[in-house]
């Protein structure tokens, strides 16, 4: 099997071709490896997983990079699943320079929560509605408001241009909005449901 690696670097927001230094094998199919980018030199770590193609030749998949900035961050399965396609998209678009496109399918997910909790509306009208109902407070509208621009930034025909930081901070108010509403409230009420459950240890 060749000791070659498909990896995607943060650095060059490329997808490059590297010579694996070292491995640590996971299992018969998985393993961990350390390789050189060959454009900037610095250090990458990803996840590959093995596979026999239709001549039943071993090769790697594309790794998953997992060091430094993993090339994506596992969502919460309590996010819904076309929002957490809409995220996990735009984490792709972000590893490989895409950062018009991060912002626009992060602002698709943000419509998404919108639509479930507020009906159908615009992104300004549904991110006041939210606040207003306590779904959000205000430094998360406050973000919100933030991918907001930048998305409109991204889906329309404009001089200004999204930065790779600006993206990256896009992706992360999005992954934090909806940790925040689906994640985060649903252990709070768990909480306080389990709270308000007789202690029968106590009274028995």
């Amino acid at each position: 099997m060749s000791d070659k690696i498909v990896i995607d670097c943060p650095r060059c927001a490329v997808r490059v071709e590297a010579v694996a230094e070292t491995w640590v094998h996971i299992d018969e199919l998985d393993a961990c490896v350390l390789v050189q980018c060959p454009s900037c030199k610095g250090p990458l770590v990803g996840r590959v997983t093995s596979y026999q193609d239709e001549w039943n030749n071993w090769r790697w998949e594309t790794a998953e990079r997992v060091w430094p900035t993993p090339t994506n961050i596992q969502l919460s399965r309590a996010i819904p699943g076309a929002a957490r396609r809409d995220i996990s998209d735009a984490q792709k678009c972000l590893s490989h320079g895409i950062y018009s496109a991060a912002a626009v399918l992060c602002g698709r997910a943000l419509e998404r929560l919108i639509k479930e909790r507020v009906g159908p509306k615009t992104i300004a009208t549904g991110l006041a509605e939210l606040r207003t109902k306590g779904v959000i407070d205000q430094r998360l509208f406050d973000w919100a408001e933030a991918l907001r621009r930048e998305r409109n930034i991204g889906a329309h025909a404009t001089e200004e241009e999204i930065t790779k930081e600006n993206a990256q901070d896009t992706v992360d108010f999005t992954i934090a909005i909806f940790d925040y509403v689906y994640t985060l409230s649903e252990k709070y009420d768990q909480y306080l449901g389990r709270r308000k459950q007789p202690d029968t240890a106590s009274t028995g």
